[in-house]
């Protein structure tokens, strides 16, 4: 079976096919939470899902924290695939990206995690914001985030040296 990892790289390669072809399909996600009832979702709506219910949720993210630069490692991962979405389906919200910003860089408690357990995860992370905040994917509400962010890539390089 596949894991999360292998779908989300599959959806994405499977749209930006159809870019490079220019054409743009609704991708549609069958989820199979319970295995009777299966139930057809828009690659927006499941990734809503996936990102309300573990991405953001304070649970998953105490438990990352709990696995030291593995843990930090793991929020670059899922940065890099929310914008993987975002630029590959133009089906992902910019209100998604923008609370998973919020969880993980807005708190101050993970953002330091984050930083001290894995400078690099840290800067992947900024940069993958800045990237979706430079390309219209996600517009946030304070006009300091490109400033926040490039602070965020040179701490990170400076505490990785």
């Amino acid at each position: 079976p596949a894991d999360e990892g292998d779908v989300s790289r599959t959806l994405e390669d499977v749209a930006a096919a159809l870019a490079a072809l220019g054409r743009n399909a609704d991708l549609i996600v069958l989820d199979t939470t319970d295995p009777q009832k299966p139930k057809p979702r828009s690659v927006g709506e499941a990734v809503a899902r996936v990102v309300r219910a573990r991405a953001v949720n304070p649970r998953f993210i105490a438990g990352q924290m709990r696995h030291g630069p593995r843990g930090a490692s793991e929020f670059a991962e899922t940065v890099d695939r929310l914008v993987g979405f975002a630029e590959t389906t133009h089906a992902i919200s910019g209100a998604l990206i923008e609370a998973v910003h919020d969880a993980y860089l807005g708190d101050a408690d993970v953002r330091a995690f984050i930083l001290r357990e894995n400078p690099a995860a840290a800067k992947v992370i900024a940069e993958r914001f800045l990237s979706a905040r430079r390309r219209g994917l996600w517009h946030p509400l304070r006009n300091s985030i490109d400033d926040d962010l490039a602070a965020l890539i040179a701490e990170a390089q400076r505490v990785a040296a």
